[in-house]
């Protein structure tokens, strides 16, 4: 069959993961190919196979939002002027390129993983294509969001969302505009350096994008007050984005440079290897729909712990078998949690076996065999239509 996967870009994120990932897995047996909005870098951030073609709908112009902001701050009528018409010709090309795609679109599958596309596929796709969607966004108990999410999923045929809570919340309001919500387990890549952590040290490690939501200032202030209580702890933490710098001068401040490290954005194998003499994951996140990075850990054998606000960790994590959850953005008890673990190895040895055992649960063999199977049963459904 051919699928036709459509993406607001390929640069760096949970969602743009997915969407090469997915794309990998079916292009073995399927043509597949992505539709990319924009076309953010030269090449996509995550690996893609050469067998999936990738199709940008803007080349000449990238969203300006950065720049528009910066100019409304300045109070620069110039440049608000001018980012504004950016802005404003961004946003119709974004939507005109995709209305223009999808008319011409011949595909057996369309697969969508945002609003904005579900909203435009409904609309303007043809009716025998058959359609599947997700939702990779928590929806934090807000009514407007939900609401905007079901109504977006109408016309499709397959709801598809990123964890088994989001399916069970959202299953019977699909049900009632005829949308089957099935839950695939997504999945990490083979981790080609699977090793026993010798726990010898006391290394915490946290990866994420610095932005609010990820709690990177919250936990270089909860580090502060566990050196404070040991010394000889470490934190490594990778990755980069737009509260890099606020992160980097409190560890000033704090005098944490150091027992602090920031290692800045890295591949996949450099964060395994980093993983191998690291002791516990730990993630202070304000909301996560999944947390693959949790898994990522797991499959290096390190117990994870952090906040039961990041929602999409309840899944991941099971307190006591794999690691912690801390109810309420508790920093104390998490500060006692993580101080008690590092101080009992062989603890932290019997949770890395059972956290290695969960990495295997989503491992990308079994996602890959399940998405396989539905493409198998939509195939066999549009020959017995013909």
């Amino acid at each position: 069959m051919k699928i036709s996967i459509y993406a607001l870009h390929l640069g760096f994120g949970g969602v743009e993961k997915y969407v090469t990932t997915l794309a990998n897995m079916l292009a073995d047996v399927h043509d597949v190919e992505i539709i990319s909005t924009y076309k953010m870098q030269d090449k996509p951030a995550f690996y893609v196979k050469p067998e999936v073609e990738i199709r940008y709908l803007i080349e000449e112009l990238k969203p300006n939002r950065k720049e528009l902001h910066s100019a409304l701050k300045k109070k620069n009528p110039l440049l608000i002027i001018r980012e504004g018409w950016r802005s404003l010709k961004v946003l119709y090309l974004k939507r005109h390129r995709n209305i223009v795609s999808l008319k011409r679109c011949r595909s057996d599958v369309i697969i969508s993983t945002r609003i904005f596309h579900n909203l435009l596929i409904g609309k303007y796709a043809r009716p025998d294509i058959v359609k599947i969607t997700g939702e990779h966004n928590h929806h934090n108990n807000d009514q407007k969001y939900i609401d905007s999410v079901i109504s977006s999923c109408k016309g499709f045929d397959y709801f598809i969302p990123i964890s088994k809570e989001l399916c069970e919340y959202y299953c019977k309001e699909m049900k009632n505009i005829g949308v089957e919500t099935m839950y695939i387990r997504f999945c990490i890549d083979e981790n080609p350096n699977k090793k026993k952590p010798a726990f010898e040290g006391k290394n915490l490690i946290s990866v994420g994008r610095f932005s609010h939501e990820k709690g990177m200032i919250d936990l270089v202030n909860l580090f502060s007050r566990l050196y404070s209580e040991d010394s000889s702890i470490r934190l490594n933490i990778i990755g980069d984005g737009e509260e890099y710098r606020a992160v980097n001068d409190l560890i000033s401040r704090e005098n944490l440079e150091d027992c602090v490290t920031l290692h800045g954005f890295r591949d996949k194998q450099y964060i395994y290897r980093l993983m191998q003499d690291m002791s516990l994951y730990i993630m202070t996140s304000y909301t996560e729909s999944f947390g693959i990075v949790l898994l990522e850990a797991m499959s290096c054998g390190i117990p994870c712990i952090a906040y039961s606000s990041a929602q999409g960790a309840h899944e991941i994590i099971k307190n006591g078998y794999n690691g912690w959850l801390i109810d309420n953005r508790d920093q104390e008890k998490m500060m006692k949690k993580v101080l008690e673990a590092l101080s009992d190895p062989q603890q932290l040895r019997e949770l890395s076996e059972n956290a290695f055992a969960t990495a295997e649960e989503f491992s990308y063999d079994n996602t890959k065999r399940a998405w396989l199977a539905l493409m198998e049963n939509i195939s066999q459904k549009r020959e017995n239509i013909r």
